[in-house]
């Protein structure tokens, strides 16, 4: 059992043993299973991420053509494809189901092909889709990079959004450039392309859940694991990979302090545990990484960034990629354990990526992928 998290006995227990899988699907405030014209949900996919992609909802609708008169019967399901509408999508099993996503209808299908009836497939974006579309050219009120996300925030158009129950909200944490009060300006580059590129200078992460925005420190949950899963308990397939290709002993970076004409530096060591003997750890032992980064100009700015190169660098050490038992609470922005295999092999991975399917072939099915910076 993993300390302070959740185990997979109380999971199939709350879920029924995962015997009834179900999907919840709202567009503009109305469940779809309220409707009269007994369509046909199908083919859910929800595909959230703590990369800087936007998360997405794919849906098709099936009993909406009419053969009789070779036409769509639009008025029966118009209104759970208006483009801009609300979409919100739960899953789980009888009873209890767990809300995965919320955003908005973004492209609609009108499909016929060559092994399938006539259908309409349905694409829904959460808030980033929203933010791409903008662009302009400003000067910010804010002093740092982090005021200047929230600021973004606090634009007419997401207090709309917020209205309309589109946007749940922000978290957004203080960047490293708070105490030090600079110009900030978006040179033709929308909401979107600001706020990526804030997070990929502080390595920060920049991703929506359930409707909110989250602007934080990479892997800000922590080391503790939200669930172990192994081949007895929930994990389906796996594909566990360990590669040391790129991977470096010191990251050194540096700027210059132009008042004082001097050349700051900064550097970042790392003895994470990489394989099971000391051949790795001795081929990388005298590698680095030198950067020249015109942005540093203090000590501070030079080792938080030495920091969270190490970081990024160090996460490309372990990769998984697996298929499990449909579980809502399988989220990005989490660490999961993998166990029962051998030692080498378990390991905690923090996941990137949560991809939750169901369909009238596999029922509820949950595809993770992870990152791990070290061996267990």
């Amino acid at each position: 059992m993993i300390k302070g998290g959740i185990t997979y006995r109380e999971l199939k227990k709350k879920y029924g043993d995962f015997a009834y899988p179900k999907v919840f699907l709202s567009v503009g405030g109305k469940l779809l299973k309220d409707n009269r014209a007994k369509l046909v949900l199908t083919d859910v996919t929800v595909d959230v991420s703590v990369g800087y992609e936007a998360s997405i909802l794919t849906f098709s609708l099936y009993q909406v053509y009419d053969e009789a008169s070779g036409s769509y019967r639009l008025k029966d399901f118009k209104d759970y494809v208006m483009l801009g509408s609300k979409a919100e999508i739960s899953m789980g099993y009888g009873e209890k189901l767990e809300k995965l996503f919320v955003g908005f209808i973004s492209q609609v299908r009108f499909v016929k092909e060559q092994e399938t009836i006539h259908h309409v497939e349905v694409t829904a974006m959460d808030i980033k889709g929203i933010m791409m579309a903008n662009g302009c050219a400003r000067q910010l009120l804010a002093g740092n990079f982090g005021d200047g996300v929230k600021e973004i925030f606090d634009k007419s158009l997401y207090q709309k959004l917020k209205a309309e129950g589109i946007f749940a909200g922000a978290k957004i944490m203080d960047t490293p450039d708070k105490k030090d009060a600079c110009t900030l300006e978006m040179v033709w580059e929308s909401d979107y392309e600001f706020v990526v590129k804030a997070a990929k200078y502080f390595n920060y992460e920049f991703f929506v859940e359930r409707g909110t925005v989250y602007f934080r420190r990479a892997k800000e949950t922590g080391e503790a694991s939200l669930l172990e899963l192994s081949c007895e308990e929930g994990l389906s397939f796996y594909d566990i990979s360990y590669d040391i290709t790129g991977l470096v002993k010191k990251v050194e970076v540096r700027g210059m302090d132009a008042s004082k004409g001097q050349v700051i530096s900064a550097v970042k060591q790392v003895s994470n545990k990489i394989s099971l003997g000391t051949r790795a750890k001795s081929l990388i032992g005298k590698t680095e990484k030198v950067v020249m980064d015109a942005g540093v100009y203090s000590k501070e700015q030079a080792q938080y960034r030495a920091d969270s190169l190490m970081e990024e660098i160090s996460y490309r050490f372990g990769n998984l990629e697996c298929e499990c038992v449909g579980l809502p609470e399988l989220m990005p922005g989490h660490f999961v354990d993998i166990a029962g295999l051998s030692q080498g092999c378990d390991n905690r991975f923090y996941i990137t990526n949560a991809t939750h399917v169901i369909n009238d072939t596999e029922g509820y099915k949950t595809f993770l992928t992870g990152k791990a910076a070290s061996l267990k």
